[in-house]
């Protein structure tokens, strides 16, 4: 059995006592108690089990069929592992804390949408956002409720704070939480931090997946790096310096799977389709943003099939994804084409995109430059990521003029400009259409098209 101690007790101990192992196939066995079993068998955990990790995969990705649930294992594993690393290294943390966090590692994906990489990029007004579903599936679902009280000694919603993006409300805003405790800050850097296990996780797991072997970090060993420093009146992790390899690792890593596997158009273009026949079923008000939320993959297509027409948008493209027959990658450009800002900014407005849309099918069909329905164009927009590298290195000897820790920036010799510059390529803006042929017409008139777009309001 393997337990640390904390605050005077065994971790274990508040787990029931002998110690199973469930068999994962990145980081082999992984000890699970009483307590983090019957949290994993409740009805939310199970939904996880029937929704892909990577979405759309198997158009780029066949071996890429691992699952959210096999990823919350991931983050279960690795948030245990960081909390053994750092009470290793002398620090102290309440028993309380530490079972907060592992059941927020285990719980952090409950509220996603199925196909989540699509959904959670609509913005609609009427769309709730994941941290809004999270915390009602912790503090109001009976089942996860009772669990987390009596196996765990917690309260759902002090589980809830050290997931959430937003505030305490889970309303997703950007506010920051309040009133959160030195701990709860340590906790929710190890959860979503700069150094984080749900993207250590991701990173090893999907580039198993997807079988690329050039994005596979070493993480357990960038985890044993880890130290604990004072920063601004609380505890934060930094790396020592026999990790910076590892860490460098991760940040390249981190890169190369934006750029070949996140970012690949055979997984984005799927993507772009199930998000507009989404968004057209709920805009029609065929089905619920709260219906979707309890859905797997699966009964998420067949619910949008059965509640739209038959020959609707939502149909359509749905019928498309199952019958494996995606859209055509017609144009790509990123933050250095001069029309980017003028289609970035769609992002804001799943409305005005649509607007959009549909204006360049309207203005090709008017003027017999190409033959669009009103969907048969769509415009695939990058969320937007921050690649910077907030965490610290403690330099063994540090260099004339520089104070322990020191920046990773002071590390690898790159400014915040060039990361910048040298993440351009991965904010790419993608244009999809229906068929080859209208792909050509998009490319031939792309200039037209963008000027459509920067007068559509």
């Amino acid at each position: 059995m393997t337990c640390f101690w904390v605050g005077g007790g065994m971790v274990g101990e508040f787990f029931g006592g002998s110690v199973r192992r469930v068999r994962d196939e990145v980081w082999g066995d992984v000890p699970v108690d009483k307590a983090v079993r019957t949290l994993m068998e409740t009805a939310a955990m199970s939904r996880l089990k029937r929704m892909s990790a990577l979405n759309f995969t198997l158009y780029a990705f066949p071996a890429a069929r691992h699952t959210l649930f096999d990823h919350s294992i991931g983050v279960y594993y690795l948030t245990r592992l960081t909390l053994k690393r750092i009470i290793d290294s002398g620090a102290y943390l309440e028993d309380r804390d530490v079972r907060s966090t592992l059941a927020a590692a285990l719980l952090h994906g409950i509220g996603r949408y199925p196909y989540a990489f699509s959904i959670e990029g609509i913005n609609l007004p009427e769309m709730p956002l994941s941290d809004g579903i999270t915390r009602r599936m912790i503090e109001e679902d009976d089942e996860i409720t009772e669990v987390l009280q009596s196996a765990w000694g917690l309260e759902p919603h002090n589980v809830f704070r050290l997931i959430a993006r937003g505030d305490a409300d889970g309303t997703d805003d950007g506010a920051p939480l309040r009133n959160l405790t030195p701990t709860e800050h340590l906790a929710r850097d190890i959860l979503s931090g700069s150094l984080n296990a749900r993207m250590l996780d991701s990173l090893s797991r999907d580039a198993r997946g997807a079988k690329t072997p050039y994005a596979i970090v070493d993480v357990e060993s960038l985890i044993g790096s880890l130290r604990i420093v004072g920063q601004d009146n609380r505890a934060v992790l930094a790396v020592d310096e026999a990790g910076v390899g590892h860490l460098q690792s991760f940040v390249f890593a981190r890169y190369l799977m934006y750029y070949n596997v996140y970012g690949h158009h055979a997984l984005r273009i799927p993507t772009v389709m199930f998000l507009r026949a989404v968004q057209d079923a709920i805009q029609a008000e065929n089905l619920t943003p709260e219906q979707l939320s309890h859905q797997d993959d699966a009964s998420a297509l067949a619910l949008i099939l059965e509640s739209s027409d038959h020959d609707s948008s939502s149909a359509t493209l749905v019928k498309r994804l199952t019958n494996r027959r995606p859209y055509k990658n017609a144009l790509e450009l990123d933050e250095r084409h001069p029309s980017y800002a003028s289609l970035i900014k769609l992002r804001d407005d799943a409305s005005w995109r649509r607007r959009v849309e549909e204006g360049w099918a309207r203005y090709l069909t008017r003027y017999r430059k190409g033959v669009a329905g009103p969907f048969d164009i769509l415009i695939d927009l990058p969320k937007h990521n921050s690649f910077g590298v907030d965490l610290r290195v403690i330099r063994r000897s540090p260099l004339p003029g520089e104070r322990n820790p020191v920046s990773w920036q002071g590390i690898s010799g790159f400014s915040e400009e060039d990361m910048t510059r040298y993440h351009a390529p991965l904010h790419r803006v993608r244009i999809t259409t229906s068929s080859d042929e209208l792909a050509t017409s998009v490319r031939r008139h792309a200039d037209e098209l963008f000027t459509i777009a920067e007068e559509v309001g």
